[in-house]
């Protein structure tokens, strides 16, 4: 083929898909992959969609919906990460031409960005391959489009007008004192939908497909929508270390997606079709599942089932305690019992072979609920405590948060003792409660959590009783920011402290509780820890 001199090379990419056309030459006959010496590859699915991908670096630099351009100036349609500077792109069609998988690979980083698309379908199949550990720890597609055309997106997450930085270069404030971060629009992986952003009769959604190689678990949560008045950012996250309880999984991400409707939400659909074309990625027929019963006592908690293991991630919900977990790739896991979001039992090893079902039986009980008194429920969340339900949308320190102090609290109403106890702020708390009788061998305190920043944890005092450095070992260093990113999902950890009867008196007492820590920090950056309960029984 005679090269074409870049002028004429850019005017015809300018033609849309004929550009393809003639840069492939024959590769165009189905299945034949091609180079391409184009700046861009381009696809219309003949419906609304058409988008150019970088043919230097792989990023997709534009997407239209019926005919308007949706990227954000300045800014790519989708990439990995923040992109790259150069990428081996290469474009490969299917079905006479109506079909398209474009692969950029950066090998440098051990990363291979994939898209799909076809005609008559206006989404855009994603996949992500990943061979190597990340610098920075983190894997994430992201598209960038225009916020004056998306208008509707989550509230929480509009940074957009805001006039003050609250902490880092992610959380900001109003100048009402109500808070917005890119973190408060996310969602559990076990209950998330379609998310994106809408207005002007556009919508663009990304539709996370299984997460099953994402890192985290059933309940893990990360960043999706975020307007920043100069762009609609929205974000399918693979790994981060937000609050990160697991390592990156190695291979195959997806398939995951980005559709374009007229502003709803789309529905979601089975993915199965693309193990035809993604390379690597396994049909549901090659796949096993794992069907099971569930025992014990749960409190009329929800449960759930959770596989994991180095070939990705499933879960299932119990129903009647019956539970059943589909399409999951062969490999050995490791399958835990969760009550809410508390893990509860013993976990046990599993091996998933291909077109089979494995049988497994799980039993466990939450920690039995405190007999001479109890503050919320043992269920791997600080549900039911002060501010629990505002967290997950706003900084602590947002104008509608309800104040984190107050002179004394009661052991008898949990809505008005503070979910988190910070260093800096609330720190220590003092908990009232009654004894009708001082128990011989006196009192056994469990004060469960769910999280901690800094090595923050608990330590208590009641009347000439101090707990032992012994009774608060350090928690688990998650190296991340918990709380104030709107998560308490982290490593769930029981303290237990033995009081004795000579510390104790019939009637009145007084509890307090101090966080504790060999790092220190200003306000809501200083180390704390997130309740799950506190109970009280003889000891």
């Amino acid at each position: 083929m005679t090269p074409i001199p870049t002028r004429k090379r850019r005017k015809l990419l300018a033609g849309g898909i004929a550009t393809v056309a003639v840069l492939a030459g024959a590769g165009l006959l189905g299945g034949q992959p091609w180079a391409n010496a184009a700046a861009g590859i381009t696809f219309d699915t003949g419906t609304g969609v058409s988008f150019v991908v970088d043919t230097t670096n792989g990023n997709m630099t534009s997407l239209k919906h019926n005919g308007i351009e949706l990227t954000a100036a300045g800014q790519a349609a989708g990439q990995f990460e923040s992109g790259w500077s150069s990428a081996t792109v290469t474009g490969q069609t299917f079905n006479g031409g109506n079909s398209i998988l474009v692969s950029a690979t950066n090998s440098s980083i051990g990363v291979t960005q994939y898209y799909f698309a076809r005609k008559n379908d206006n989404t855009i199949y994603l996949a992500t391959n990943i061979t190597k550990a990340l610098n920075p720890g983190e894997a994430r597609f992201i598209t960038r489009l225009k916020s004056s055309l998306l208008t509707t997106s989550p509230v929480a997450a509009r940074t957009a007008g805001t006039t003050s930085t609250v902490e880092g270069s992610d959380v900001f404030a109003f100048a009402n004192g109500q808070t917005a971060s890119k973190f408060y629009s996310s969602q559990r992986l076990i209950t998330q939908t379609p998310f994106g952003a809408s207005g002007s009769g556009h919508g663009a959604f990304l539709i996370p497909g299984t997460n099953d190689m994402t890192s985290g678990g059933p309940f893990f949560r990360d960043i999706e929508v975020n307007d920043t008045g100069t762009a609609v950012n929205i974000t399918h996250y693979m790994f981060s270390g937000h609050q990160q309880t697991e390592a990156l999984r190695l291979g195959l991400h997806g398939p995951y997606a980005l559709a374009l409707t007229g502003g709803a939400a789309p529905v979601v659909h089975s993915m199965d079709f693309l193990s035809a074309y993604i390379p690597g990625l396994l049909s549901n027929a090659q796949r096993g599942g794992v069907s099971g019963t569930v025992t014990g006592n749960r409190n009329g908690l929800t449960a759930t089932v959770g596989l994991a293991g180095p070939n990705g991630q499933y879960w299932g919900k119990v129903k009647s305690g019956n539970f059943v977990i589909g399409h999951v790739k062969p490999g050995t896991y490791t399958a835990t019992l969760y009550a809410g979001e508390l893990a509860i039992g013993a976990t046990k090893s599993i091996t998933v072979t291909a077109g089979a079902t494995t049988t497994l039986a799980m039993s466990g009980d939450v920690p039995a609920v405190g007999t001479l008194f109890q503050l919320g429920a043992f269920d791997g969340t600080p549900a039911g405590f002060r501010n629990s339900d505002k967290i997950e949308t706003m900084h602590p320190s947002d104008s509608r948060m309800s104040s984190w102090t107050a002179g004394s609290y009661s052991a008898t109403d949990a809505a008005k003792f503070p979910m988190a106890e910070f260093k800096s702020v609330n720190s220590p708390m003092a908990l009232t409660f009654s004894l009708s009788s001082v128990p011989a061998n006196g009192v056994k305190l469990r004060i469960g959590t769910t999280s901690s920043f800094a090595g923050g944890r608990p330590a208590v005092t009641v009347g000439s009783y101090s707990s032992p450095a012994s009774a608060s070992p350090a928690p688990a260093n998650l190296d991340s920011r918990n709380v104030t990113r709107g998560t308490w999902r982290g490593v769930n950890t029981t303290y237990t402290f033995t009081i004795p009867a000579s510390a104790l008196k019939t009637g009145s007492n007084t509890l307090s509780i101090a966080t504790i820590s060999g790092s220190s920090g200003a306000t809501f950056l200083s180390p704390n820890f997130i309740f799950d309960a506190l109970a009280l029984d003889p000891a």
